[in-house]
């Protein structure tokens, strides 16, 4: 994925699993998927649904697959904080492209509102100061 090619948006329980394989770190088979989702609580997924879901992260470009004996492991394509870089650029680009000056005038009030901590922060983060987080 480049630049110019944002990665596309996850939600529900791709998001779920995304945000599972990130946690954990390394490349992860998808029993090991599984178990890590079923772990966190909540709704218990079959080995099939997660297989479904791993097979189409790795065709979205999110998830990269590489063999291992008879199953495959499954890494992100991209960290978390990279994901989220790439994705809030693509929203703000679709926003102004859309909104024009009216979106731009809106950020700059929230900003404006901020409290000068958070504020310094942003600024720091925009001039690559510090790493998100």
């Amino acid at each position: 994925m480049s630049e110019a090619t944002p990665p596309p948006s996850i939600v529900g329980a791709e998001r779920e699993l995304m945000e599972a394989l990130w946690a954990a770190g390394g490349a992860r088979t998808v029993r090991e998927l599984l178990d890590l989702l079923n772990a966190s609580g909540g709704r218990a997924r079959a080995y099939t649904t997660v297989m479904t879901m791993a097979v189409r992260l790795h065709a979205k470009g999110l998830l990269e697959r590489r063999r291992d004996g008879k199953s495959d492991r499954y890494r992100p394509a991209l960290g978390r904080d990279a994901y989220l870089a790439a994705r809030a650029r693509a929203e703000v680009d679709a926003l102004v492209g859309e909104f024009g000056d009216a979106a731009l005038v809106h950020f700059a009030r929230q900003v404006g509102e901020l409290d000068p901590e958070r504020r310094a922060r942003l600024e720091q983060l925009a001039r690559g100061e510090v790493a998100p987080g």
